[in-house]
């Protein structure tokens, strides 16, 4: 029987050795250079990497605000809303009680503010004959006549909101009386009372003057005019009869 040929088993146990060694440098080359690199670097690389990120998209931009900050407000921005919510409210009151105060409704009869024959009458849908100016017109109030320095008194309860001078009608007191309801009184001088001031039904406001020269032929008298939200109404269908 053949015997193994020693010489060839030799040699290639030989290179087996040596490729596993050569293998076995490779690996632990690999493992020095990777074992040199721990988790916590390359975390604080991949951190550090997203902050720089985050930055360069914020920037400077003061629009931004990040997720953990909220808008502060200073104590006097606080104290300042809170004044107004408050001033809001107390003119929201003062509304109210005005409007109850004053709540002439239309359905009461007003007093006469002096008592006199109508000269002019009240006439919106047709004119009527102006003797000084010698021309027709419409009048939305009537006029009351008078003698110069008779007294004239209130018609209704209510709060003087204008007192002023005209060519036409001379000095006027108008008041409002509530619910959309305003009264004028003109062509009257020595007036007793100023914007804001309250008055009472039959207190005394003024007393008639000269009449002005657009109305110097029809005499002394009283212009009395009312509004209802702004447009004339006629007087005689809320005075006294």
């Amino acid at each position: 029987m053949k015997k193994p040929n020693n010489f060839f088993a030799k040699k290639y146990i030989s290179s087996l050795v040596i490729a596993a060694f050569l293998i076995l440098s490779v690996l632990t080359a690999y493992n020095i250079k990777t074992g040199n690199e721990s988790p916590e670097s390359a975390n604080t690389e991949v951190k550090e990497t997203a902050e720089e990120n985050v930055q360069e998209t914020i920037g400077d931009n003061d629009d931004v605000i990040s997720s953990n900050e909220r808008p502060s407000v200073s104590r006097d921005e606080e104290d300042d809303e809170e004044t107004q919510s408050e001033k809001e409210i107390e003119d929201s009151d003062t509304s109210k009680e005005e409007e109850e105060k004053y709540s002439y409704d239309g359905k009461n009869d007003l007093t006469w503010p002096l008592i006199g024959n109508i000269i002019l009458p009240y006439s919106m849908d047709t004119t009527v004959y102006y003797t000084t100016l010698d021309q027709y017109a419409c009048n939305d109030g009537i006029l009351i006549g008078a003698k110069v320095g008779d007294e004239v008194v209130a018609a209704v309860d209510g709060r003087v909101v204008n007192v002023f001078d005209s060519d036409r009608y001379g000095q006027t007191i108008t008041v409002l009386i509530g619910d959309y309801y305003e009264v004028s009184y003109s062509q009257v001088e020595n007036v007793k009372y100023d914007i804001g001031d309250e008055v009472r039904e039959g207190d005394v406001l003024a007393t008639v003057a000269e009449p002005t020269r657009a109305f110097s032929l029809e005499g002394p008298h009283l212009f009395f005019k009312m509004t209802y939200k702004g447009e004339p109404v006629n007087p005689t269908d809320y005075l006294k009869s």
